[in-house]
């Protein structure tokens, strides 16, 4: 007789745990509910009470936090919700973000039309092993983190009540432990003396101050090429300066030893006062001269980031405090990020300063 029954008339009711039944043939319980006009009827797959009551509950939390008639949203229509997020975002970050997006789609396995509901950790453990798998670790992580933005919106838009990223395996790699190479401070004196004097290079003076700031400001490429002449304050001695990426104002001191003859120089090169939203430098970037520079005099490859580093180190070595510089550099956590991106220079200068001391006590 049970046999002509359907699955929804052997299922019985049981006493005092709302929406859970249990099949009378098989002994497996089932799930009954009704959530927001939706009625839900589904398989716990399992013949154990206890574990079907933590499964009756997670799926009611799950109810609770989606939406009904999301249910059948697919990826591409969740990535073109996410692309109109990024309008409040840098440029560079948008740029970056539409170009992953778009290979997320084109190359998601089971095609652009997966619905998002039914995506898996174990789906994104696959994608990123196959896009991603060669990367170093430190862009591993990068993209990885863009996975869990995306599908966060998803949980955002009650498309789907908990991240699958969550559930990945591999969502993270350890980063490698990598050694930067800086240039010393001679060393920085001759990089920029060389792109000065390279008769070569058309544009040598405007290349060797751009660099020469970089490592005596120790700010990035992007605050110096957006540096205007309204942002040089001579009268309170700084540099002022807004990072796009943390929406953040900062300064820099104008040090009288190296920073203000250079900015000086530029003024006076001028022949006049300079409009208020000039920019400082018309060099957008000195990579180039740096190459050619580090390559005739025999030095490492330094990049325009190592010079940064450089004089962060010296700044340690003479006791600015890890906090100040953490300051200068537009961080509001207190130096976290410079010891985490730094420890290797700094435990370096830490030394070098140690050993000065040392060396006092010892002549005194």
């Amino acid at each position: 007789m049970d046999s002509a029954k359907s699955t929804r008339q052997l299922l019985e009711k049981i006493p005092g745990v709302s929406g859970l039944y249990k099949h009378h043939a098989s002994g497996i319980y089932h799930l009954q509910l009704t959530s927001k006009q939706r009625k839900v009827r589904k398989s716990l797959k399992t013949t154990d009470r206890k574990t079907a009551e933590r499964k009756l509950a997670v799926y009611k939390e799950h109810l609770a936090k989606t939406d009904p008639k999301k249910g059948s949203v697919s990826l591409a229509s969740l990535v073109q919700s996410y692309l109109e997020t990024l309008g409040a975002k840098s440029v560079s970050t948008c740029k970056n973000q539409k170009s992953l997006l778009t290979r997320l789609t084109d190359t998601w396995l089971q095609g652009r039309n997966h619905k998002v509901t039914s995506i898996t950790g174990g789906d994104l453990d696959i994608w990123l092993s196959k896009q991603f798998g060669k990367v170093r670790p430190r862009t591993y992580n990068t993209y990885s983190g863009f996975l869990k933005s995306l599908f966060d919106h998803a949980v955002a838009l009650k498309i789907i009540g908990n991240n699958p990223y969550h559930e990945a395996r591999n969502k993270r790699r350890r980063n490698d432990r990598v050694r930067r190479v800086v240039p010393s401070l001679d060393q920085f004196k001759q990089i920029v003396s060389h792109m000065r004097s390279n008769k070569l290079n058309p544009h040598g003076t405007e290349s060797s101050d751009f660099i020469e700031f970089l490592g005596t400001a120790a700010v990035g490429q992007a605050e110096a090429k957006n540096l205007l002449w309204q942002n040089v304050d001579f009268a309170k001695m700084r540099l002022n300066f807004y990072r796009q990426k943390t929406k953040r104002h900062f300064h820099v001191p104008i040090f009288k030893d190296d920073l203000l003859p250079l900015l000086q120089r530029r003024k006076a090169q001028l022949g006049r006062e300079p409009n208020p939203t000039e920019f400082v430098f018309s060099m957008k970037d000195g990579k180039k001269g740096l190459t050619a520079a580090t390559k005739a005099l025999g030095f490492p490859s330094f990049s325009q980031r190592d010079l940064r580093a450089m004089r962060i180190s010296d700044w340690v070595r003479k006791n600015a405090g890890v906090k100040l510089i953490s300051k200068w550099q537009g961080h509001s956590d207190g130096g976290i990020l410079i010891l985490n991106t730094y420890s290797d220079i700094i435990s370096d200068a830490d030394d070098a300063a140690e050993n000065e001391a040392i060396s006092r006590i010892e002549n005194s």
